[in-house]
C-alpha cells in the first residue's frame, strides 16, 4: 500500500478526491451543546420483513440493474434529505477493504480488519421520482474508483502534503455507512460456530469521543435486512432518530414496491461504460427499442 500510494495509478484519482463539495447541509441538532460521547451512545434499530428482504436482494436489481448499495443509499439520501431541507448529503461509506490492487498478494494468513472508508456526497436536487432517484445515485456511486481505496491512500499514506491537506480541508460527513453484507452466507445453519445472543461489551472506551453524530449499520441476518442507527443522547433526542429511521425504512420500501410494478425498469450510462451516452439519450433510446429491460439476477 506504501508503494500503491505513490503509483501513478493512484495519481489518476486525484482530481475525483478534491473534487468540489456542493454545498453541505448540516444535520439538525436537538441539543447544540452536548458533547458526543461514547458513553451517552444509544442505537435504534429497524428491520425490514423475510419476503421485503428477498425483494431488496432478487428484484430491485433485475429491475435497474443496480447494487443493494444503490437502493440503501438512496432512501438514506431521501430520508436524510427530508430531515435537513437540503439537496444534498454527505456521508462517509466503508467498504471491506479488499480492493483487487495486486496480482500477487497472498492474505490467506492475514489476520485482522480489513477496511476503506472515503467521502462521497450524495446529490439528490430537487428530484422527487423514485425511478429517477435509484438511477442519480446509482451513477454517482458507480465512479467511485476502485471501491473507495484510494481516498485513504492520498490522505495519510501519499507523499505530496499538498493533496493530502486538502483533503484534510474538506468539509467533513456527519454520517457514516456501512452495508455489512449477508451474514447468513458467512455462517450458515450447517456451521460449526454461530453468532451469540449475549453482548460483547463496548467495542470502545466509554470516555472517547465520537467521529460522527450518526453511525448507520445494514446487514443481512436470518434472511431480515437490519439497519442500526448509533446516535448520542446528549445531541439528539431518541424520537428524533426514531423518526428519521422509519423515514429511511419508508423510502426503502417505496423503492422496493415501485421495482415490482410490471411497468418499472431501465438502464444507466454506467451500464454501457463505453457507449459515452447520458441518461437523457439512453431512456429515448430505450423507449424507442420497447421500453423497460429486466435481468436475470446473475447479470444484476
Amino acid at each position: 500500500l506504501q508503494e500503491y500510494a505513490q503509483s501513478e495509478a493512484i495519481q489518476t484519482e486525484v482530481d475525483h478526491w478534491l473534487g468540489a463539495p456542493q454545498e453541505v447541509w448540516p444535520l439538525p441538532q436537538d441539543v447544540s451543546t452536548g458533547q458526543n460521547t461514547e458513553a451517552s451512545a444509544q442505537t435504534v434499530s429497524v428491520t425490514l420483513t423475510p419476503e421485503e428482504t428477498e425483494a431488496l436482494l432478487r428484484q430491485v436489481p433485475a429491475t435497474y440493474r443496480t447494487e443493494i448499495n444503490d437502493v440503501l443509499l438512496t432512501a438514506l439520501a431521501q430520508a436524510v434529505s427530508r430531515w435537513t431541507g437540503g439537496q444534498t448529503v454527505l456521508v462517509d461509506l466503508e467498504s471491506h477493504g479488499r480492493t483487487d490492487l495486486f496480482e500477487d498478494v497472498d492474505l490467506s494468513r492475514t489476520v485482522g480488519w480489513f477496511t476503506a472508508v472515503y467521502p462521497q456526497t450524495l446529490r439528490m436536487g430537487s428530484q422527487t421520482k423514485l425511478e429517477a432517484a435509484l438511477k442519480l445515485i446509482k451513477e454517482q456511486l458507480r465512479r467511485i474508483p476502485h471501491q473507495g481505496i484510494g481516498y485513504g491512500l492520498l490522505r495519510y499514506l501519499g507523499q505530496d502534503q499538498s493533496i493530502a491537506q486538502a483533503l484534510r480541508q474538506q468539509p467533513q460527513a456527519e454520517i457514516c455507512f456501512n452495508y455489512l453484507g449477508q451474514i447468513d452466507q458467512t455462517l450458515p445453519k450447517a456451521a460449526p460456530f454461530g453468532l451469540a445472543a449475549e453482548s460483547r461489551g463496548p467495542d470502545r472506551s466509554l470516555q472517547g469521543q465520537r467521529h460522527y453524530l450518526l453511525d448507520v449499520t445494514a446487514v443481512i441476518s436470518q434472511g431480515q435486512l437490519h439497519i442500526n442507527w448509533t446516535y448520542s443522547t446528549n445531541i439528539h433526542h431518541p424520537q428524533t432518530v426514531e423518526q428519521l429511521a422509519q423515514s429511511f425504512v419508508t423510502a426503502l420500501r417505496a423503492l422496493i414496491s415501485h421495482s415490482q410494478a410490471p411497468e418499472t425498469g431501465g438502464l444507466t450510462p454506467s451500464d454501457f461504460p463505453l457507449a459515452n451516452i447520458d441518461q437523457k439519450k439512453l431512456d429515448k433510446l430505450m423507449n424507442k427499442i420497447g421500453g423497460p429491460v429486466r435481468f436475470a439476477k446473475e447479470q444484476a
